[in-house]
């Protein structure tokens, strides 16, 4: 299995705390048959402000560790980047880039309110020729008290990234509910850990998948094709569909 977000370099953002806690992450994510993980350390305009130069170094100590470890996890390099004026700027500048060299770039908005200039900001993404992925867009309160507020995002093509951990229930039965919806609606492209720690935010991916294989038995034949695709830097096929308001949209899960 393929992780494409976690936050497993050492002391960088609010993941691991050190070398020692990341090993230990990168271990437990071998042990739930993670193969391949992604590091995507956060870019917060005043916050983490971490430059993919200075964050490249720090993954290479990491590669180092793990080996000498012994651990058999390809681990390789991205960001989680908190789309506004300034990393929009720093894109232009190539001081921040995308999953593994390629043109797809996993973004973030913050959780309680959409910007004003959030659509704006993609559409400048994109003429940089950078594919959007959104990180866990069924944690935004936006999204999850009105999941017609996705289809903005549908229209600038952008992906879709749903955390394991959402579909688990470790945010909420409302997240849960959103998560499984995404995967219903056939908008979770990819399914990642988001891992921040070895407890409840830990890397790890069968049980996440589990349940999202209860809802869409094609889900993981569909992130596989999308991983591959991403780990090349190809064209992934978009699903433009919309998700449509209904009466009681969430009913079916709310069990």
């Amino acid at each position: 299995m393929i992780d494409i977000h976690s936050h497993i370099l050492p002391g960088i953002d609010d993941g691991s705390k050190n070398m020692e806690m990341s090993i230990k992450m990168l271990k437990m994510a071998e042990e739930k048959g993670t193969r391949t993980i992604i590091a995507t350390p956060h870019y917060m305009w005043n916050i983490y402000e971490n430059y993919y130069d200075e964050v490249f170094v720090l993954y290479q100590k990491l590669k180092i560790a793990a080996n000498d470890a012994g651990i058999n996890v390809e681990i390789l390099l991205g960001q989680e980047i908190m789309l506004d004026k300034h990393s929009l700027e720093l894109c232009k500048k190539k001081k921040l880039r995308g999953i593994n060299g390629t043109k797809y770039m996993l973004i973030e908005f913050p959780m309680d309110k959409l910007p004003k200039d959030a659509l704006d900001l993609i559409y400048e993404l994109k003429l940089l020729d950078i594919k959007p992925i959104i990180a866990h867009p069924e944690r935004y309160v936006y999204i999850e008290e009105s999941p017609t507020a996705i289809n903005d995002f549908i229209e600038e093509d952008c992906l879709f990234q749903v955390n394991a951990g959402s579909l688990e229930g470790l945010f909420g039965k409302k997240v849960q509910r959103c998560a499984k919806l995404l995967v219903k609606e056939g908008l979770a492209n990819f399914i990642a850990s988001d891992a921040h720690s070895l407890n409840k935010r830990c890397p790890g991916l069968i049980e996440g998948y589990r349940i999202a294989k209860l809802i869409d038995r094609k889900i993981k034949r569909k992130t596989s094709q999308n991983l591959r695709l991403l780990l090349l830097g190809e064209d992934i096929e978009m699903n433009n569909k919309k998700i449509v308001k209904k009466k009681n949209l969430f009913q079916l899960f709310k069990h």
